[in-house]
């Protein structure tokens, strides 16, 4: 297995996923296709004369750097069918695009066996508005002047990132004390007494496709952020819609991935039950819980990152792509900001000599 690229019906140039009209268009005619039709037409499967073995790199792998700019040991070598350049990746990338020739590429042999996704949600956030997203939010009052922000919007990358969603049944029951407050004056006085009540609270949850990233790369609490999807839009997995954007495939198993789902699930079903109870505060003696998993799927989910330094510090920008919800932080002038704190003491300053 090697790569593949999508072929354009009319003049034969290469296709891409288009989030913005949903199809499939040639960057060289801007002829346009359905899902459908590319699967009439076969242009859906592997075609085996377009496909180039991976090489595993051997020696000093150190001295490779991948795509994406990272260095590291676990690397492999792909080269472009278009032309003919050799790109250096890690093992758990799934597509790519060639820095030479802007060509999109998918590593099949990552996305099919054990490997292959059984669902996939497709940007709908087109690259033009995330870059528009990220010009507003970095024209802060704060954000230093040679901060680049025309420069470093270019490196933001549409990537699929590989998730489990887990599906089922929690089954819970809480005991606690309830605190009732109730105010009373006595003469000058207000006393407040505390009425202590016992509670019991028992029920279960279903839960349906908890999501939890399954790349070693991603922050999991960047990824819990931008959430959450829409898994009403979520389709079977076409090889198709990674066309144009990166993609990962998973490199942690979803036994390994539970425990964080698990967590997740069951802080939602204490604070459920806490919710029954009326109280001004609930003090919960005992949480008991059991889950029962029903169902785990795998599925690639939509992100658009951005990863700049500035003065040798990192920061991060990720955006749902298919909701437009964005985190990031920014770097901050620190002389702008003394300026921003002194200039209203100043002026209180002044006012107070002038009243006084």
């Amino acid at each position: 297995m090697g790569n593949v690229i999508y072929k354009c019906l009319t003049c034969g140039g290469d296709l891409q996923f288009s989030a913005e009209a949903q199809n499939w268009t040639c960057k060289y005619c801007d002829d346009t296709f359905t899902l459908e039709e590319l699967d009439a037409a076969g242009k859906n499967e592997l075609n085996e004369e377009t496909m180039d073995v991976h090489q595993e790199l051997e020696g000093d792998k150190e001295q490779y750097q991948s795509t994406d700019g990272t260095v590291g040991k676990d690397l492999v070598q792909y080269k472009c069918s278009h032309c003919g350049a050799e790109i250096i990746t890690d093992r758990a990338t799934a597509a790519t695009i060639c820095v030479y020739c802007s060509n999109p590429i998918i590593m099949t042999e990552q996305v099919v066996g054990d490997f292959k996704p059984e669902y996939v949600i497709p940007f709908k956030v087109d690259k033009s508005k995330v870059m528009d997203a990220f010009k507003t939010f970095s024209k802060k009052p704060l954000t230093p002047k040679d901060f680049d922000c025309e420069k470093v919007v270019d490196k933001i990358q549409g990537v699929y990132i590989p998730f489990w969603l887990y599906s089922g049944v929690l089954t819970g029951s809480i005991e606690a004390i309830g605190i009732k407050e109730k105010r009373r004056r006595s003469g000058d006085y207000e006393i407040t007494d505390s009425l202590h009540h016992n509670v019991k609270r028992a029920g279960y949850l279903s839960f349906e496709k908890v999501p939890v990233d399954a790349s070693k790369k991603t922050e999991d609490a960047a990824m819990d952020s931008i959430e959450p999807f829409d898994f009403k839009e979520m389709v079977p997995f076409n090889i198709g819609y990674l066309a144009g954007y990166l993609a990962e495939r998973f490199d942690e198993d979803k036994d390994t991935c539970l425990s964080r789902a698990s967590e997740r699930i069951v802080n939602t079903g204490r604070d459920e039950l806490l919710k029954t109870c009326h109280y001004d505060s609930v003090d919960v003696k005992k949480y008991q819980h059991d889950l029962d998993l029903k169902n785990t799927e795998y599925a690639l989910l939509p992100t658009w990152l951005l990863y700049t330094k500035y003065k040798d510090k990192d920061y991060f920008f990720a955006m749902n792509g298919q909701t437009g919800k964005f985190i990031g932080n920014l770097p901050i002038d620190y002389l702008k900001l003394c300026l921003y704190t002194a200039i209203p003491t100043i002026l209180i300053f002044i006012l107070l000599l002038f009243l006084l």
